[in-house]
């Protein structure tokens, strides 16, 4: 019977070290404050959420419990949220968080702080607040962008606008993207969640994504526009021979339309189309890549002896 008395003690200061302060403990006398803020969270575990309304969050200010609350099913969202309220009685005091993860019987410490502020809110369904531990990324980024069963001319990503040119051929008023995007980050229009791969949509005009973080706390702005080549190109080289340089010959079937001429990603000519073609000369040896009303093409012109 001692044993097993001091088994239990010692379990019992093993769980305090390595778990902290337990769970069964974290009250608040609401009645000793005068303010609050609230919070709409999700609750995170080593890549996982937590899913279980055993499961608790609490809020703590130099070690004292300030706020504390179960987990909640929310059905129209099909996942688990907390809705927490933190007390105060000033401004500006730095709110802890603590996680405390049921199945486990385990409580985690959340390395994000905030500061407390009179009435603030943070959070709601679609962008809810994340209590994470570790730390999810703020990354929202998308970092390929393509259509299925289609085979760009052009795909361009600068800053948050993306621009894909395509055959005239191709239907554009029926897509599937397909996207690959920061780790555990999402693709939405409006609120509207968008699978990669399973999302035909018209892309007469540009269409407005964005992007919402693994943390949710960064929601950002996509703009993709698809242009359909004005024409079919055919393209002609001349290699290089001793001293002379070589050639590139574009011929378009629309008149006045610009040609780009780049090398190594940087733009290195610009000719208009006259009388349906344009030649550019006295080229160094090298890739180059010319565009021209949605049509693409990489050219390479060598030392011919």
């Amino acid at each position: 019977m001692k044993n097993y008395i001091y088994s239990s003690i010692l379990l019992f200061f093993l769980s305090v070290n390595i778990f902290g302060q337990s769970p069964d403990s974290w009250f608040v006398n609401e009645n000793n404050f005068e303010y609050t803020m609230s919070f709409v969270t999700f609750v995170n575990i080593d890549g996982a959420d937590l899913a279980n309304t055993n499961d608790k969050v609490a809020a703590f200010v130099n070690g004292e419990c300030r706020g504390v609350t179960n987990l909640i099913y929310v059905a129209s969202k099909n996942r688990y949220y907390a809705y927490l309220t933190v007390f105060s009685n000033a401004n500006e005091e730095v709110i802890n968080f603590k996680i405390y993860d049921s199945a486990n019987n385990t409580v985690k410490n959340v390395i994000k702080k905030e500061k407390f502020e009179i009435n603030e809110h943070y959070g709601n369904l679609f962008q809810a607040y994340s209590l994470a531990s570790p730390a999810l990324s703020s990354s929202a980024e998308i970092i390929d962008f393509k259509f299925k069963d289609v085979i760009a001319n052009d795909l361009s990503i600068s800053g948050n606008k993306i621009s894909i040119d395509l055959d005239n051929k191709i239907d554009i008023t029926s897509l599937s993207a397909l996207f690959e995007l920061s780790t555990n980050s999402k693709l939405f229009i409006g609120t509207e969640n968008i699978v990669s791969g399973n999302n035909l949509m018209d892309y007469s005009y540009p269409v407005e994504f964005q992007v919402l973080s693994a943390d949710q706390s960064v929601l950002k702005q996509w703009l993709v526009t698809v242009n359909s080549s004005l024409g079919t190109a055919l393209f002609y080289k001349k290699d290089a021979v001793c001293y002379k340089g070589g050639a590139i010959k574009v011929l378009f079937t629309k008149n006045n339309e610009e040609v780009v001429l780049s090398k190594a990603g940087i733009a290195y000519a610009t000719q208009n189309i006259n009388n349906g073609e344009t030649t550019f000369s006295n080229l160094e040896t090298g890739v180059y890549t010319i565009k021209v009303g949605g049509n693409v093409k990489e050219i390479i012109i060598n030392l011919k002896e």
